[in-house]
């Protein structure tokens, strides 16, 4: 009997009737209902009493007893909307729960503070990035030209284009007004008396200032990219090479060549471009005398074209007119598909799926992480107010009670809850305004979009920032509000709520776990990539980097130089590279193992004992011998990658033999064991080291001495009495390998951002959940302590069901954090790192159990300590 007393009436059929009622009270409708149901049970079983259930309800949602209803309620006073008064109710409600509860307030306003801080960051940068070109005044008419290539293979869309296209479009189709085209890879090294400065740029065909509309502080617009060797400088650029000189007509000296400056322009800002200096166009033209690039239809990569449309031509006119071009550039790739699509400018970013993208380069993937990264702070935050919210249940049950007793409808009682979050949501706000006000920079820096995205508070960002709060606290708001409106108000005034506080704990305890396991794996991510970031430092690449100091040559006498350094006692060893190892090498060469099929590699111009100095290993061969090289063979070293990638090939003749780009015929005369020359991020690639010390950028020192800053002013002193004006650089190699791990640097400060926000929310979740279970159980410790309960009892009475929760969520987070960071994460971020391990794990666990603790135990000690007798009179 008391197993049918248990079956419920069917869900849908009561929630269907409810619906329908719209506003009119029909509470004795549903209770008959319930009741016939109970009676069918005990007669005809649950079955039939669920379909004759169903039947007379949907007889009640037909009939005309309930129309009747309806249209009284639709005139009743008591039915009405809620009313600007019924709002400042609901307001005044909010603000005496706020002050009443001063220490749950605190913990819910701070703790979405911490949460949404993140979240605005992430709303303004994705603010930026679709606003990017949004003020150029040509914007809905310049288009970037994209390439699609397919093969069987793999199909992939590129940001770049052939050479050929700008001037294609040109010369063949009317109703192009212009066509810009831009070279990516201008990175000079300009020479100073202060010493070198390096600075990104491209090079732009004459037409960039008239298609964009980038202002010139000074310099015509119309000549300023339109003779060889002349470079535009950005604001930033200018004043650090010139100071308060005037940069105009002042030459530039580079490894290209003398730059005469022919412009300034303002910083760039909210642009997808990104560069420091632009270098005419007719520039690289000179450079690549060697190839006609007006039909280049082969060469593709860090090439961009921008068409500048007449007005009232539209995209379609340009599209049919790429379809020609493509079937142009597909005769030269007879194997592959070839498609160039245009894209208008303001779509360049974000894009979903593109490569060789110029500029920023943002695309779709990279913001939803971004989005996600900050739902993923925001939401310990959510937990936390559901969390306090469901705790403090029992004494709210009975607020909800009274005010359903006095006639107070769902719909009421869930608005009131809702606007209550919404209130703690704009309050949070504020505060979380004042922090991403200081944290924004220090972000954007992290990121590298500080120099280009414009993330400065505007109208439109204020508006987004109050709605985001708005729906924050809708959300925050709709289960507590949903869970409170349910409660019957007889149970909740008898205490009946207890009965369902089973189902409470184990949500309570649910949200706790999630967030304590999200600080956990971002605090392993921390301890990972510093453990990382220790081992590169210390790890051997596969040469010596000790004792060894790099000297750039600038404009001296290499040879001489050579020989007076070596003339010094503490200089045990000296020799010459164009690229110091451990740093990346920038550019690609194209090697021709048998006379048909090409091979990427990466070389290095070195000088005498460079092997020996820095300790490589030789597998077969001798560098000696690249002594031995003729005008018709030139002896070079190789790498095992590039003799495995080369082996591939058909090689017919000589195996030994190969042919460079630029038509050199070169010997392998020895085989290097594979080393990391460049970061460990970076793949083992094909590799070839040529003797040339005049094409080489630094002499190699290896110094042994007990007075290192004596020595090195010994060294200045020889090589300024070489040549005065030529400036003495020394870097020790390990500082300059340190440097090339910068981005471990940005990860280990990005994860440490992300893990302060989220372990301080949970604490702050943390501490608020144990200070209510403490004054819940003030009575229960006084009790205890009068019947002899020691301290440490205590505290184990009170901190065991936290420190359990703690431990959960440590098991769930290793696992997990094995597999996102050892298997995912660093395989992308450090090819050759040495994993996740079994110390950073215990570490990490320990720090949060440490911090954990340390929350609870400010807690719980006050009621350990109290005065049972004080206790005794709580409530």
């Amino acid at each position: 009997m008391n197993r049918k007393r248990d079956i419920q009436p069917p869900y849908w059929p009561k929630r269907l009737l409810q619906w329908w009622s719209e506003k009119a009270d029909i509470e004795d409708l549903v209770g008959d209902l319930d009741e016939y149901f109970e009676y069918h049970v005990e007669e005809k079983g649950a079955f039939r009493a669920q379909l004759i259930y169903l039947k007379e309800a949907l007889a009640l949602i037909f009939s005309y007893a309930l129309r009747k209803r309806k249209r009284s309620a639709s005139y009743s006073i008591f039915y009405n909307s809620n009313s600007i008064s019924m709002f400042n109710n609901y307001f005044k409600i909010a603000y005496r729960n706020f002050s009443k509860h001063k220490f749950f307030t605190t913990i819910n306003v701070v703790g979405l503070a911490l949460g949404m801080s993140i979240s605005l960051l992430v709303l303004s940068l994705t603010y930026a990035i679709y606003k990017s070109d949004d003020w150029q005044e040509n914007k809905d008419r310049i288009y970037q030209i994209n390439t699609f290539i397919g093969d069987e293979s793999k199909t992939k869309t590129f940001g770049s284009t052939f050479h050929a296209v700008g001037d294609h479009l040109k010369d063949n189709y009317p109703f192009i007004d212009e066509a810009v085209k831009i070279k990516d890879g201008f990175d000079p090294t300009i020479k100073r008396q202060a010493g070198e400065m390096e600075f990104h740029g491209h090079f732009a065909s004459a037409s960039f200032f008239q298609v964009f509309s980038y202002p010139l502080i000074s310099g015509n617009p119309k000549t300023a990219l339109s003779k060889p060797y002349s470079i535009v400088l950005t604001q930033t650029a200018a004043e650090e090479l010139f100071r308060d000189e005037d940069p105009i007509d002042k030459v530039l000296e580079t490894e290209l060549g003398s730059f005469t400056v022919t412009g300034v322009m303002a910083d760039l800002r909210q642009t997808h471009l990104f560069f420091q200096v632009l270098a005419s166009y007719e520039t690289f033209e000179e450079i690549q005398e060697s190839s006609d690039l007006k039909s280049d239809w082969t060469n593709f990569r860090d090439n961009y074209v921008y068409a500048l449309l007449k007005p009232e031509t539209g995209q379609e006119t340009l599209t049919n007119s790429l379809k020609q071009v493509s079937q142009v550039a597909a005769e030269f790739h007879p194997n592959q598909t070839i498609e160039l699509e245009s894209i208008v400018l303001t779509e360049a970013v974000p894009r979903w799926n593109i490569s060789n993208a110029i500029g920023i380069g943002w695309d779709q993937p990279s913001l939803i992480f971004f989005m996600s990264i900050g739902l993923l702070i925001l939401l310990p935050a959510i937990f936390n107010y559901t969390n306090l919210s469901i705790a403090r249940a029992l004494k709210r049950g009975k607020e909800i009670g009274i005010r359903k007793v006095v006639g107070a409808e769902k719909f009421q009682i869930k608005s009131q809850f809702i606007i209550e979050t919404i209130l703690l949501a704009l309050l949070s706000l504020v505060i979380s305004f004042f922090i991403f006000d200081r944290i924004q920079k220090e972000f954007l820096d992290i990121l590298g979009s500080s120099q280009v995205l414009d993330t400065s508070i505007n109208l439109g960002l204020i508006s987004i920032f109050i709605l985001f709060a708005v729906v924050i606290g809708a959300l925050v708001g709709i289960f507590p509000a949903t869970y409170f409106s349910r409660l019957n108000p007889v149970h909740t005034l008898k205490g009946g709520l207890q009965s369902k506080s089973i189902h409470v704990s184990h949500i309570k305890k649910g949200l706790l776990v999630f967030q304590f396991f999200l600080s956990l794996v971002f605090i392993i991510g921390v301890c990972t990539i510093t453990r990382e970031y220790v081992y590169v430092l210390n790890s051997n690449h596969g040469f010596n980097s000790n004792h060894i100091v790099s000297i750039p040559f600038q404009e001296i006498d290499k040879q001489l130089v050579i020989n007076e350094l070596k003339s010094h006692p503490d200089v045990k060893a000296i020799s010459t590279t164009s690229h110091l190892p451990g740093i990346l090498l920038p550019s690609w060469v194209e090697a021709t193992p048998n006379d048909i099929d090409t091979l990427d590699i990466k070389q290095v111009f070195i000088g005498d004992n460079y092997i020996e100095q820095m300790d490589m290993k030789l597998l077969w061969g001798e560098d000696k011998r690249l002594n031995l090289s003729n005008k018709n063979q030139e002896m070079v070293l190789v790498n095992e990658t590039f003799m495995k990638s080369a082996s591939v090939f058909d090689v017919q003749q000589d195996s030994l033999t190969f042919t460079l780009e630029d038509g050199i015929r070169c010997r392998i005369a020895g085989v290097l064991e594979d080393f990391n020359f460049e970061p460990l991020d970076q793949l083992i690639r094909p590799q070839v080291f040529r003797y040339s010390v005049d094409n080489s950028s630094y002499a190699l020192l290896t110094i042994n001495s007990t007075d290192i800053t004596q020595t090195l002013l010994d060294l200045d002193y020889l090589w300024s009495s070489i040549d005065q004006e030529a400036h003495f650089e020394p870097a020790f190699l390990d500082d300059k390998i340190e440097e090339a791990y910068y981005f471990l640097r940005i990860q280990i400060k990005f994860f440490s951002f992300l893990s302060a926000f989220a372990i301080s929310i949970s604490c702050l979740g943390l501490l608020g959940m144990v200070s209510y279970t403490t004054e819940n159980k003030t009575k229960e410790i006084a009790i205890r302590k009068i019947m002899g309960a020691s301290s440490p009892s205590l505290y184990f009475l009170l901190t065991k069901d936290f420190i359990r929760l703690i431990l959960i969520s440590s098991m769930i987070a290793i696992p997990f954090s094995y597999v996102f960071y050892d298997k995912l994460f660093l395989y992308f971020l450090l090819r050759y790192g040495n994993g996740l391990g079994v110390l950073e794990v215990i570490i990490s666990i320990a720090f949060l159990f440490s911090v954990g603790f340390a929350s609870i135990y400010w807690q719980t000690r006050k009621v350990a300590h109290a005065n049972p007798a004080n206790n005794l009179r709580y409530e």
